[in-house]
């Protein structure tokens, strides 16, 4: 196998794909596409208020409704008008029916029924147009709580703004490891993983296909009888999948660059930057984290092209390949979709043992180092099965390859390559 065939190969496949008007938009779209949602969530969020809300406090007999009235008008964002104060005699359809057609006919927003409950004063019920916002939700939420409590502790030495403050207080979470102590849980482990994992996902889907598409291409069209004139299946199979990998780096490249460009730069003049001048960038993305991600990214990216290499050579047109791509994905989808489980149980057997296999180890791998950094022996052997494991993917797909890229008209069965196989 001649190297020198190998990156001549690599070169055309990277230069192809990288000026090739797909790569352009995709590699620039994405991240001006999730810019612009982002900032357009952000000055959402970041806008003082927005219209009105219009509700009716209706009260089966709990003599609260003047009281929560005054809670929800300290409710800024947005500002709650109480339009009516009305007592009803039971929280019958009946008794609300009114008020339903006015939220039908949108003179009102929605109203909220307060009933009388014996354990704790009252209970409160919220009946609108739109019940989808959680922050205005639980804006309702804590004025009904406040308004109970201020009823519950009426005549007692119990000091309610201690208690309306412990109803907003959090639970720190700090991460104690070998390596000390590191605040911010599961939320920001979370995060980081699952959008490491998804520049992994998006860059190996999106080259992935257009290198198998290519493939097919050249089958069909005969330029791979050319081809293989001058080099072997394999050099042509290893340039491919080299060529690929680098055209994934370079977009990981401009993605990650844009990433950083707007979390640094942009999002700190924005009217929220104030908010977001406390954020630690560096606890959601340690220097470990990325060594590890760039080796996993590297060898997990170069494992699943060759899945991807080996499937299309058995296609013989875009539509058997469209039909047979799937089984090119299943490693990589089983294996994102396994993060999820590792995230809250990294330190289980099932999660050590995924970890392991060569298919699983660039995710689940990348999950237990961000959530609870497993034995320094367990993170590089995975990565040595990991390495083996494209070894022996490679020299199996090889072997596909060299079977079936010269055939056309009939896509050879799976008891066809495993004879294959076990024959060479």
């Amino acid at each position: 196998m001649s190297v020198t065939q190998i990156l001549k190969i690599a070169r055309r496949e990277y230069l192809a794909r990288v000026r090739s008007r797909a790569f352009i938009f995709m590699t620039v779209m994405i991240p001006a596409f999730l810019g612009a949602y982002m900032f357009v969530l952000l000055a959402l969020f970041s806008s003082s208020g927005g219209d009105d809300l219009r509700v009716a406090l209706l009260d089966t007999g709990t003599g609260l409704t003047d009281a929560l009235a005054d809670h929800l008008a300290n409710i800024n964002r947005p500002t709650v008008e109480v339009t009516e104060r009305v007592v009803v005699p039971d929280d019958s359809d009946t008794a609300r029916a009114r008020f339903s057609e006015a939220v039908r006919q949108e003179t009102l927003d929605g109203y909220v029924l307060l009933r009388k409950n014996p354990d704790i004063v009252a209970r409160a019920s919220y009946y609108a147009r739109e019940t989808g916002n959680p922050a205005l939700l639980r804006e309702l939420e804590l004025a009904v709580e406040s308004t109970v409590l201020d009823e519950l502790l009426v005549d007692t030495e119990v000091d309610v703004e201690q208690i309306r403050a412990l109803q907003r207080s959090d639970l720190d979470t700090v991460t104690v490891s070998d390596e000390g102590e590191e605040e911010g849980g599961f939320e920001t482990a979370f995060a980081s993983t699952l959008g490491l994992g998804m520049l992994l996902y998006m860059s190996v889907i999106i080259n992935g296909q257009g290198m198998a598409m290519a493939i097919v291409e050249e089958k069909s069209s005969r330029l791979i009888e050319v081809i293989l004139g001058a080099v072997t299946a394999t050099e042509f199979m290893t340039g491919k999948i080299l060529g690929v990998l680098g055209s994934g780096l370079t977009q990981l490249a401009v993605w990650v660059g844009v990433t950083l460009v707007g979390l640094l730069y942009v999002l700190l003049t924005m009217s929220i930057g104030a908010e977001l001048a406390g954020f630690d960038l560096s606890a959601a993305l340690s220097l470990e984290l990325i060594f590890y991600f760039s080796i996993f990214f590297a060898l997990g990216y170069f494992l699943y092209s060759v899945f991807f290499a080996a499937v299309a050579a058995t296609c013989t047109s875009t539509e058997e390949l469209g039909q047979a791509m799937f089984a090119a994905m299943l490693p990589l989808i089983v294996a994102f979709l396994s993060t999820f489980y590792v995230l809250t149980n990294p330190s289980t057997v099932a999660t050590r043992v995924l970890s392991l296999l060569p298919p699983f180890t660039p995710l689940v791998m990348l999950a237990r180092v961000n959530v609870l950094t497993p034995p320094l022996w367990e993170v590089w052997l995975g990565i040595a099965l990991l390495v083996l494991g494209i070894v022996v993917a490679g020299w199996l797909a090889a072997k596909i390859f060299r079977y079936a890229l010269l055939m056309h008209g009939k896509r050879p069965t799976l008891p066809d390559l495993l004879s294959v196989m076990r024959a060479t």
